[in-house]
């Protein structure tokens, strides 16, 4: 289970360096893309990234049964390599590298409260989304931290449908 930023190689972390996934000029936006396209094979060859995080990408019971992040990609047009050099994948490459965009204390306090997945019930279930509440409105992002939430839950070992009960509880926080 990775809840953190994944293992980089040199290569790797010299294209890491050139992205910003919060470019706010086209020039930036265009080198943080040219090298997102280089990095995502690199770290599919070697198979760095976590296999749930994949999940949350091309399984389209990760995206509410409806199609997968990447089929939204390719019924937009954008197929094969090219989804790597897209503005809109640099979200996901985030995702695959550092985890859910949320603070260490709130990863670590929801990964303290599920503890073993295997033993985590359904009655389990309610304190998780209280607490995730109470995380995202002590944070002052509230509901923006939903699908962040989402994604801490699948890298922690949580089914899809309890995983998104969490994203749903976030999403009330006003």
């Amino acid at each position: 289970m990775t809840i953190g930023t994944i293992e980089l190689a040199e290569q790797e972390l010299a294209l890491l360096e050139q992205i910003d996934f919060n470019w706010h000029s086209h020039d930036s936006g265009r080198r943080s893309c040219d090298a997102a396209a280089r990095l995502m094979p690199l770290l599919l060859q070697r198979k760095a990234i976590p296999e749930r995080r994949l999940r949350y990408f091309d399984d389209p019971e990760l995206n509410g049964g409806r199609k997968s992040r990447l089929q939204v990609f390719e019924g937009n047009g954008t197929v094969g390599v090219d989804i790597f050099g897209h503005g809109n994948f640099l979200r996901h490459l985030r995702y695959f590298i550092h985890g859910a965009a949320l603070p260490e204390r709130i990863k670590s306090q929801m990964a303290e409260l599920v503890g073993d997945p295997s033993y985590f019930t359904s009655g389990d279930l309610e304190p998780a989304r209280k607490l995730a509440r109470q995380l995202a409105r002590s944070s002052g992002l509230g509901s923006a931290l939903s699908d962040s939430f989402f994604q801490l839950m699948n890298d922690l070992g949580l089914s899809p449908s309890c995983a998104d009960s969490v994203r749903r509880a976030v999403l009330s926080v006003r």
